[in-house]
């Protein structure tokens, strides 16, 4: 879909979900991502727009938070596909997940990376030439988690998401610290000075 032949995201008149889609597919663009500030900063008076967001995806929007991501920050998510024109006139109406019938809203939904995965397969050779690669302890981990289901995140990347989750003049003092403490290991590391 082209910017062009859209509606304007900032017409009032229109709802917040739908004003919300138009905002991501002429603001923020598939594949990329945004912030929740950056969502806020452009509904300020709209209530809940991070739930209207949410909504979306009972349209077949795919937005993918750190959950389904772990490159994304908690304050972050990536603009995955468009779903549903719910701008065009008899769209919108479509049930969400609020509306459906109990058992169907008592149904787990499909993880949006796994819509991710599907438009973009991997050549199962290909992966297998990269296990090649490993060493046998990277084997191991790569066994582990296979039989786990999932690749549990290290200590750095909780640290890397923790510290992308702050505010700019918050990342500096942290950044500062994080600087005085590398100093401190790295000349407590130094050879002694040796008398003579």
């Amino acid at each position: 879909m082209t910017e062009s032949e859209l509606p304007d995201w900032t017409n009032e008149k229109m709802g917040t979900k739908v004003r919300a889609a138009l905002w991501l597919a002429t603001e923020v663009g598939e594949g990329n991502v945004y912030t929740k500030d950056q969502l806020k900063a452009a509904f300020p008076d709209a209530v809940q727009v991070d739930r209207r967001v949410r909504e979306l995806r009972d349209h077949g929007w795919v937005i993918a938070t750190n959950r389904d991501d772990v490159s994304l920050a908690p304050h972050e998510a990536r603009f995955v596909q468009a779903g549903e024109r719910i701008w065009e006139p008899g769209v919108r109406r479509v049930a969400t997940r609020y509306e459906r019938p109990r058992e169907l809203a008592m149904r787990p939904a499909e993880p949006e990376v796994a819509v991710y995965r599907v438009r973009h397969p991997q050549d199962p050779e290909a992966v297998a030439e990269r296990l090649k690669d490993l060493s046998r302890d990277e084997r191991s981990l790569m066994l582990a988690w296979i039989a786990m289901g999932h690749r549990p995140s290290s200590p750095v990347e909780l640290a890397w998401r923790a510290y992308r989750s702050l505010p700019d003049d918050q990342r500096q003092k942290v950044a500062a610290k994080l600087g005085e403490l590398v100093s401190s290991e790295l000349y407590d590391e130094l050879p002694a000075p040796e008398d003579g």
